[in-house]
């Protein structure tokens, strides 16, 4: 059997399975057996491919099909154009988060050397593509999980951030006065869980498989938001910003809830149309 004969296979297999993105997903199963890439795999699709490599990719094709993500089989995740590594127990990385962060980069413009806090920071990969983005900064990650926290660490040492970005393992829920070491911010981002407790049941079962802790925002969706207005804007500059992710249909009700305390919002969307975005900051009143 050729790469190329291997690929239809693969590719068929998870069309009859009904997994979405049949095909991508199989030329990435595919180029990770044969530690190859697109290119490699044109100049070489006719070359024929051993048992081995034929086992080892319908294994892993079989655990797509019985619902494990891909990224976890694959163990890492392209963001930003760096490699993420994750797997079981800690949030994917998706490209409306690659979102997130392009805006935290602009609202950074002209600040010689920000503090930068990311809450709930996961895999890391709004801090640490910030701190790459931004190498002057100063950039704190909070997590709470174990599981993530190990991911967390191995990206940061992967990027060559690790003796430059500050890791800190805390429960945001219990407020910035938990963590005496952190700085006034310039930027406090956040991408926490956002889901209703009572919807999680209901998701994508390849959704049901990462950490129910970094999708469960509690009754309503927004416990984490609810407490960063309450309890994290001391550790905002007076000029300083939230910068949020969040659930469609969230944004104006997290507006409404820093606005209750004296701050002002803007929600912007993401590609697909959805309010995905909150930046907040305080409002001129409550600067005075």
């Amino acid at each position: 059997m050729t790469q190329q004969a291997l690929l239809v296979s693969l590719t068929h297999r998870l069309q009859q399975a009904e997994i979405p993105n049949a095909a991508f997903e199989a030329k990435q199963i595919l180029f990770d057996v044969l530690q190859t890439d697109a290119t490699g795999y044109l100049l070489h699709y006719f070359d024929a491919v051993s048992d081995e490599t034929i086992h080892a990719a319908e294994k892993l094709a079989l655990r797509r099909i019985e619902g494990e993500p891909l990224q976890y089989i694959l163990g890492r995740w392209s963001f930003l154009d760096e490699t993420f590594f994750v797997g079981p127990g800690v949030l994917i990385p998706r490209p409306e988060t690659e979102e997130l962060v392009l805006q935290c980069e602009k609202l950074l413009t002209g600040r010689r050397a920000p503090v930068i806090i990311d809450l709930c920071a996961g895999s890391g990969c709004i801090g640490l593509s910030l701190q790459k983005m931004l190498p002057q900064a100063q950039v704190f990650l909070v997590e709470y999980s174990g599981d993530a926290l190990g991911y967390l660490q191995k990206n940061a040492a992967h990027l060559g951030l690790d003796e430059k970005v500050h890791i800190l393992r805390g429960d945001v829920l219990c407020g910035a006065g938990a963590f005496p070491p952190l700085p006034q911010a310039d930027l406090i981002v956040s991408n926490p869980p956002y889901i209703r407790a009572d919807a999680i049941a209901f998701l994508q079962r390849e959704v049901q498989q990462e950490p129910r802790m970094a999708l469960d925002g509690g009754e309503d969706g927004l416990t984490f938001y609810r407490c960063f207005a309450s309890c994290w804007k001391s550790k905002l500059k007076e000029d300083g910003c939230f910068a949020f992710e969040c659930g469609e249909g969230q944004g104006s009700m997290i507006a409404s809830l820093f606005e209750n305390v004296g701050f002002q919002s803007t929600i912007t969307y993401d590609f697909n149309g959805f309010d995905r975005f909150v930046i907040v900051s305080r409002s001129r009143k409550d600067q005075l």
